[in-house]
């Protein structure tokens, strides 16, 4: 094809309504990551101790994580080149890696399909759970990018099977493992969709060569075997056992976005990619796929307009009008199957060879996103842990670029894409600029005030445990300060040294005595958490050592239990105790929105029995 004719062609291509769209859209979600960098306030106590851990001196020191060390090293390398000096310029790193999702999909849909992400934009980086979990310093972001790199890498490994393509595809899914553990079961379920593709093309040669991927990624983890096999021990205060219920809700609150009924779509474009990939492994003969027409015609928006009113009304009842997506689905299969025929049937000429394996990546994307679901909730059951909804951004990342990759792009498909993903926007404005209004923590406000407040001979009390994690690094007052349980390394999370405290009796007595001196000796005691304000009364009895009969070896009942002797002994023994600080025009992280409390004037009352 002549230059000239192929300058217009991309012309024609990129002045199309939905390129046009989805570049704008791209630059909005850009400006919603700066937004969010500029909101999210300080660290919460799983990036402090992710920060602690980068300035660890040893791999060994760093993997001391629910995560392997690439996010540690990555944090530690951006301090080194001068970049971590201060929290925003961190937060700035974060900000980098939600912005590669973007970024990633564009490179997944243009080096695949040649088409715009609009599916991506719109269900996942458009999310406010991904944006704000995908731009904290955890691994998650960066976890999920990896992914989305790799099934990349693993659908141009389809169009190029050499040794060269498949020792990137190595790299990535390295990567990826060092990224996030769970991520091991979405590199096998990447290498099952590539075999499945092998099964069907007949090719040994490149099964071997992905077995040789998933061969060096699993080796990569066996510097962490250790700690992995002694989960059950090293983490028996976390794990209190796989909750169905939990796992719904969880997952709900991650694909909820920007209405709750969008979990319905994800479920909808899943099952769709499942039915084109059985489409692609009953399909014998390849078709030949000429070029897009350059424009969008008015039929085709007319067909966008239905699909928009029809998505609206289910929407407002997706129980009772569920039949809608199947519907939606099977009309969008036979326009596109029907354009195909009659583009086959016409084609005296072909333009040119069809290109390599593009009927193969539907096969691929829905074995993959198949065995990714199958596979995830198998560690999830496994790992027994409490589930949330940030676990859920790598598999959500996976589904995202299987859609990509794997749904049909003929005229009518592209239309109902488009749709779908202009109404999602329209939608997602005025919630998304709520939820990124939001902070992951305010501890660093209140140790803010208590570097003014508090004087070198008052005393402060952190309650939960974890949260003198954030308190450590942002308190910088002369007055000294402890947590219940008292605990001697407050930089990471040390369940071993809580497991200790929780199997001796009265743990929290030296906290208690430091607090009854303070007040004696007429100074502040100050708490910071939350609690509620008791009469006096008894103090509430002390909990048997582990495992309890219910719980086990779970640390939130001896911390509740620690937290209300602890208020109980200030009612009874304090003149005054109040509540002086809580972020009321804050939207703060639930799990982090702290109180601060003041104690002060000491009096003797009779003693009274334990509850």
């Amino acid at each position: 094809m002549p230059a000239s004719q192929n300058k217009q062609r991309w012309k024609d291509t990129l002045c199309r309504p939905d390129w046009i769209f989805a570049v704008l859209l791209t630059a909005l979600i850009a400006g919603f990551h700066i937004y969010f960098l500029e909101q999210a306030g300080g660290f919460s106590r799983d990036e402090v101790n992710l920060i602690n851990l980068s300035n660890r001196h040893s791999f060994a020191e760093m993997e001391r994580d629910s995560f392997p060390v690439l996010m540690p090293v990555v944090v530690r390398i951006w301090s080194e080149a001068g970049l971590g000096g201060d929290d925003f310029c961190l937060r700035i790193l974060g900000a980098l890696i939600g912005l590669g999702i973007p970024a990633g999909l564009w490179l997944a849909a243009w080096k695949i399909r040649r088409s715009p992400p609009l599916l991506g934009l719109a269900l996942l980086a458009l999310n406010s759970t991904f944006i704000t979990y995908g731009d904290s310093l955890r691994a998650y972001g960066l976890g999920s990018l990896a992914i989305l790199l790799t099934v990349t890498a693993a659908g141009l490994f389809l169009k190029d099977s050499t040794w060269a393509m498949a020792a990137i595809l190595a790299l990535l899914a390295i990567g990826s493992v060092q990224a996030l553990y769970q991520n091991a079961v979405f590199i096998a379920a990447i290498c099952v969709g590539v075999w499945a593709v092998c099964l069907r093309e007949r090719n040994g040669v490149a099964a071997v060569k992905i077995l040789f991927v998933a061969a060096v990624s699993a080796v990569s983890l066996l510097p962490y075997w250790r700690q992995v096999a002694g989960l059950p021990d090293a983490a028996r205060g976390l794990r209190s056992g796989f909750d169905l219920q939990v796992f719904r809700i969880s997952l709900e609150n991650a694909l909820g976005f920007p209405l709750e009924q969008y979990d319905w779509l994800w479920a909808f474009f899943a099952l769709l990619a499942a039915a084109c990939a059985v489409a692609a492994l009953c399909c014998r003969k390849e078709k030949i796929q000429t070029e897009s027409p350059p424009t969008i015609k008015w039929t085709t928006l007319a067909s966008a307009v239905a699909a928009a009113f029809g998505l609206s009304w289910f929407i407002v009842s997706p129980e009772s009008r569920w039949y809608f997506l199947p519907a939606l689905a099977l009309a969008i299969l036979y326009l596109d199957s029907g354009r195909w025929r009659r583009r086959s049937s016409s084609a005296a000429a072909p333009a040119g060879r069809p290109k390599p394996g593009l009927r193969n990546f539907p096969l691929f994307g829905g074995v993959t996103l198949i065995a990714g679901l199958a596979a995830f909730y198998g560690f999830l059951r496994f790992a027994a842990l409490p589930v949330e909804s940030w676990y859920f951004l790598p598999l959500m990342a996976l589904a995202a670029v299987c859609f990509e990759i794997s749904l049909p792009r003929g005229i009518h498909a592209r239309a109902a894409i488009f749709g779908f993903a202009a109404i999602t926007a329209l939608i997602a404005l005025p919630p998304l600029r709520y939820n990124l209004d939001w902070r992951f923590t305010d501890g660093d406000l209140i140790a803010q005030r208590l570097n003014a407040d508090a004087q070198p001979d008052d005393f402060i009390v952190v309650t939960p445990w974890y949260d003198g994690i954030t308190f450590a690094r942002y308190f910088k007052g002369a007055a000294h300060w402890n947590t219940l349980p008292p605990l001697n390394d407050h930089s990471v999370h040390r369940y071993d040294l809580v497991r200790e405290q929780m199997e001796t009796p009265d743990a929290i007595q030296p906290v208690v005595e430091k607090i009854s001196a303070t007040l004696q000796f007429g100074h502040h005691v100050w708490v910071v958490g939350r609690m509620e304000l008791p009469q006096p009364g008894p103090i509430p009895a002390i909990l048997p050592p582990p495992p309890l009969k219910y719980t086990g070896w779970a640390d939130r009942p001896y911390d509740l239990a620690w937290q209300n002797q602890v208020a109980q002994f200030l009612a009874n023994h304090c003149r005054n105790f109040d509540l002086v600080w809580q972020a009321t025009n804050q939207n703060v992280n639930d799990t982090e929105n702290l109180k601060l409390y003041e104690a002060a004037g000491w009096r003797e009352t009779p003693s009274v029995k334990s509850k």
